[in-house]
């Protein structure tokens, strides 16, 4: 009986320490907005999350900047709050304490997702594939740690006792095509661009950050997520980013990557004139601290010419027969036909699809000027240049 009680007893002690360890995906550590952004894109993007912070997640201060952009996983959270309330509510209602609320019933919600309170943090070690973080009761495997915290202060402890070989150097880009990489945007009045590489411009690979510059909202959380998942689900490193990969998971995920002040947020193009944006091929005009892509303005080839040349080479062979100050549309087709090496029938495919799948506005006219707005739909669902990957500078790779 003796010999009984020593095994169960040594059962009981075994699986208390199995319960005390955790092995995860993603560590996201904070109780600000876009921790909670982030730990739901890293959950929704089929990677085991752990969302963990010193306090009990019961106070969320909502700041300005993330009220201020309307898309991304703000849209979601105002559907959430909505149905804590008899009515609907206003940024007014949003007191830390309730914002509190309406997080719990969101992640409460979310599959590979476990929320953590009360959680201090004694240490982090790198380890072999990933990080080691010691709790005061627990420790937990990670491969991945996203630091959301309002100071930023897991930074710090995660750097303190790394290895020289174990840290990277802060890139410090001088490409002039960062905007290509952008992967969320500001909340001030130009909504400048965030490029991936302020995420994960740490000191460490797997070591992200959800306050690039200091600013933090509902999109750049939900970046950060994303590119933490990606680095679990294709078991790689911070180093070795696929930027359109991530992109496209935050637009599937009805974030925005890039932003112009004229375009709507109800636009049926928005994610295409957001892939052309970030291609650069209809370069952004900057007025007056506004970002603008200007959807009615006409194009010219000369406009077009630079980004499409580092894209497609054999491009320059077509831009020496072709000069227009404003391009019709049999001309921009005749470009997509000679870079998507397609004949005739892209005509009629796009007489078909003008009005239907296209959704544009007027008649199908070979000889019309076409506007910034039309051929950026032409040339995503045609071209595809967006498809294209592009490394953490921004430039082409080939």
């Amino acid at each position: 009986m003796i010999r009984n009680l020593t095994t169960l007893l040594c059962f009981f002690a075994a699986l208390s320490g199995y319960a005390q360890n955790i092995k995860t995906g993603v560590v996201v550590v904070g109780s600000t907005p876009s921790a909670m952004s982030a730990a739901i894109q890293a959950a929704r993007s089929g990677v085991k999350t752990l969302l963990i912070d010193a306090g009990r997640f019961d106070v969320i201060t909502l700041a300005s900047s993330d009220q201020a952009i309307n898309g991304g996983f703000y849209q979601e959270f105002k559907k959430h709050a909505d149905s804590l309330q008899k009515s609907p509510v206003t940024a007014k209602t949003f007191s830390p304490e309730f914002t509190a609320q309406v997080f719990k019933k969101w992640t409460d919600t979310v599959k590979n997702l476990t929320v953590l309170p009360n959680a201090s943090i004694r240490k982090i070690e790198k380890s072999k594939k990933g990080w080691e973080i010691d709790l005061k009761d627990r420790e937990i495997k990670a491969e991945v740690i996203v630091d959301a915290t309002q100071t930023q202060s897991v930074i710090p402890i995660a750097l303190a006792k790394l290895d020289k070989e174990d840290k990277v150097s802060l890139i410090n880009p001088a490409s002039s095509y960062l905007y290509r990489t952008s992967v969320a945007f500001g909340a001030g009045a130009n909504f400048e661009p965030v490029p991936i590489f302020k995420l994960i411009n740490t000191g460490a690979d797997n070591l992200i950050t959800t306050f690039p510059g200091g600013e933090t909202n509902f999109l750049t959380g939900q970046a950060a997520g994303a590119t933490a998942a990606y680095c679990v689900f294709f078991n790689t490193n911070t180093n070795n980013l696929s930027v359109r990969k991530i992109q496209t998971e935050l637009l599937s995920y009805k974030s925005q990557i890039i932003r112009f002040d004229d375009l709507s947020d109800t636009d049926s193009a928005k994610v295409a004139l957001q892939h052309i944006g970030v291609t650069g091929i209809l370069p952004a005009r900057s007025q007056n601290g506004r970002l603008l892509f200007l959807p009615q303005a006409p194009v010219s080839t000369d406009e077009i010419k630079p980004a499409l040349k580092q894209y497609y080479s054999r491009s320059h062979v077509w831009f020496l027969d072709h000069k227009e100050d404003k391009l019709k549309l049999e001309t921009a087709l005749d470009l997509i036909k000679f870079l998507a090496s397609r004949g005739e029938e892209l005509n009629r495919e796009v007489e078909k699809a003008w009005k239907t799948s296209l959704k544009l506005t007027g008649s199908y006219d070979l000889k019309k000027e076409l506007t910034r707005r039309e051929l950026a739909i032409l040339l995503d669902t045609y071209l595809q240049p967006y498809s294209v990957e592009v490394d953490l500078q921004g430039n082409v790779r080939r």
